[in-house]
């Protein structure tokens, strides 16, 4: 389950993302700190798209993903840039210093499965985390999973290979299974098949500002986009943006 191998070398071509602006965004939330923002924990960093462009901007990135795989591909990118891969699972955050700013990109938190792990991850934030620092990430809504997942089926396709997404929604559990099947070209003309199946949460505004509540912080805003539009019954995604502010 969330086997993220099938996903890694291919992520990149796959993915249509708007880096750069999310990127913008990113900086813009930073503003919000109470405090200088130099150090920035990307957890769940994936292929670390994200990463490379914040240090880029000239930050001192730690990028945190349980994916053995998804950071080999972000090795190869990081030449020279102030990134450290640190392999982990987001749920037992262990840092060897403090952050001013932290995101989780692109649906990264809806891979914890039960509140008790979403709680475990921002506590993990809260306690590397400087007061006054600002964690922002994104959540896909009741919108995404019920309207544009639901049941629905993708395929995704380059030149040499092509995914097919399958979703499967339950409403009473909440849960989305993603069925993945990716057809590879190879070099003597034969397609190889890899399945994948992963599992997200449709997280409650509820469960979200409970941990973020437990954990220190205060939401500063929720949007509907990386342009800080209100956030909509049709959004698919909401962007938060959390201040630390107490300590526990």
């Amino acid at each position: 389950m969330n086997n993220f191998g099938i996903l890694a070398a291919g992520y990149d071509k796959y993915n249509t993302a708007d880096y750069d602006k999310y990127a913008a965004f990113v900086k813009d939330a930073f503003s919000l700190s109470a405090i200088p923002v130099k150090e920035v924990l990307d957890l769940g960093c994936g292929t670390g798209e994200m990463a490379v462009r914040l240090a880029d901007m000239g930050y001192s990135v730690t990028a945190l993903d349980i994916s053995a795989e998804m950071l080999s591909v972000l090795t190869d990118k990081i030449k020279g840039r102030d990134i450290l891969p640190v392999f982990q699972d987001m749920i037992n955050i262990d840092l060897y210093g403090t952050v001013a700013g932290c995101i989780s990109a692109f649906d990264s938190l809806n891979y914890l499965l039960n509140a008790k792990d979403l709680e475990k991850a921002f506590a993990g934030v809260g306690k590397f985390m400087e007061k006054g620092g600002v964690f922002v990430f994104d959540i896909n809504t009741s919108y995404a999973y019920e309207k544009v997942y639901a049941d629905n089926s993708y395929v995704y396709e380059t030149e040499n290979s092509m995914l097919v997404w399958r979703n499967c929604y339950n409403r009473n559990t909440r849960k989305c299974h993603f069925y993945l099947t990716e057809f590879e070209l190879s070099d003597d003309g034969r397609y190889f098949r890899t399945d994948a199946v992963h599992v997200q949460k449709n997280h409650s505004l509820r469960t979200i500002k409970t941990a973020a509540d437990k954990a220190g912080f205060d939401v500063m805003g929720i949007y509907g986009n990386t342009d800080r539009g209100e956030l909509e019954n049709t959004s698919p995604k909401a962007y938060y943006v959390l201040r630390k502010n107490r300590e526990l």
